[in-house]
């Protein structure tokens, strides 16, 4: 009969071979299940910084165009043609083209050489973004995590979103106070190094696509989004895109509430005068609304005891209201306490 016991090699290979590499394979599958998110989940996304490396090689070949119709073939073949599936979004919501292309660099060839390096850094700074999503995730309950899109506009955008998607026109985005601003427009000269800086507009974008049940604005609603992008940013980050909007506001709050409650009432649609304004700011910083936005959230945020439950009202664009009333803001920039320091 045949011995069915097994021999001491075979217990000996088992017992210091097979069971020691079963014992970490079973080590190795625990930690991967545990830990999904801090090992993946964190680089499930991507900052996309390629279109701009596109953009500066297709400016270098310009100087072989004979005509300005060589110059946007270029610009069309080398930029536009190769654009990554985000900035395709990005050319889809703002319709940048070749031509407009060419002609604001041939209008404005200073600013767009000094520019150019503060662009090509961008890819550097990829880790101050992550720190931004990182507080994010720590302190927005059910935050989710949205791709972002570094490209070349034209002038036009410093940044804007497109569902989960954060698209960054960075010409506007990352200029600082070492760009050659003198051929530009008083408005574009107005707001080139007063937004921030490019990891401010990241969190304050990122609000916009936490942000739900978005429909079509009012003047009271479209200041309380925008604003609420920049109280909720800075309260998560410490970072705020209109540090020059602020210093104004604070300086002018009853005056400025004055007039922006007289147009809630006179033409409760119309936010020409508050938001997106381009040129016409009458003499005063464009875009004040943000300032009213951010005011209204932040007497209404401190209002609530439920700090989470607060941050997640001031998501949900159809509570703009409700988030008015409930501030009771309207009682406070004009009380005796607030006069003290403005006008």
């Amino acid at each position: 009969m045949a011995n069915t016991q097994p021999s001491k090699q075979r217990i000996h290979f088992f017992k210091h071979w097979t069971l020691p590499l079963l014992c970490r394979a079973i080590r190795v599958f625990s930690i991967l299940t545990v830990l999904p998110t801090t090992l993946f989940c964190q680089q499930a996304y991507k900052i996309e910084t390629a279109d701009i490396d596109n953009f500066w090689r297709a400016c270098d070949q310009l100087h072989t165009a004979a005509t300005e119709a060589d110059s946007i073939q270029i610009i069309q073949t080398e930029y536009i043609d190769k654009a990554t599936p985000y900035f395709k979004e990005f050319l889809r919501i703002r319709k940048f083209t070749a031509p407009e292309y060419v002609k604001l660099l041939k209008r404005y060839p200073k600013y767009w050489q000094s520019i150019r390096p503060l662009t090509e850094n961008i890819a550097n700074r990829k880790p101050e973004i992550e720190q931004v999503f990182e507080k994010f995730r720590n302190g927005l309950p059910g935050f989710k995590q949205p791709n972002v899109c570094f490209a070349i506009g034209c002038l036009r955008t410093g940044g804007t979103v497109s569902k989960n998607l954060i698209l960054i026109g960075s010409e506007i985005a990352a200029a600082d106070a070492t760009v050659q601003t003198s051929e530009l427009s008083p408005w574009l000269q107005s707001i080139m190094g007063n937004t921030g800086d490019i990891v401010a507009m990241i969190a304050h974008e990122t609000v916009h696509t936490q942000q739900f049940n978005r429909r079509k604005y009012s003047l009271l609603t479209g200041c309380i989004s925008e604003g609420s992008a920049d109280f909720i940013a800075e309260n998560l980050t410490g970072l705020n895109i209109n540090p020059i909007i602020h210093d104004y506001g604070n300086k002018h709050e009853c005056t400025l509430w004055k007039m922006f409650e007289k147009d809630m009432a006179d033409t409760p649609r119309d936010m020409s005068r508050w938001l997106y304004q381009g040129k016409g700011s009458e003499g005063r910083p464009a875009d004040l609304g943000y300032f009213i936005g951010y005011k209204i959230a932040e007497a209404y945020f401190a209002k609530q005891s439920n700090k989470g439950k607060a941050l997640k009202t001031l998501l949900n664009c159809k509570k703009y209201p409700t988030v008015y009333k409930k501030s009771n803001y309207s009682q406070e920039p004009c009380s005796p306490k607030a006069k003290t320091g403005s006008d």
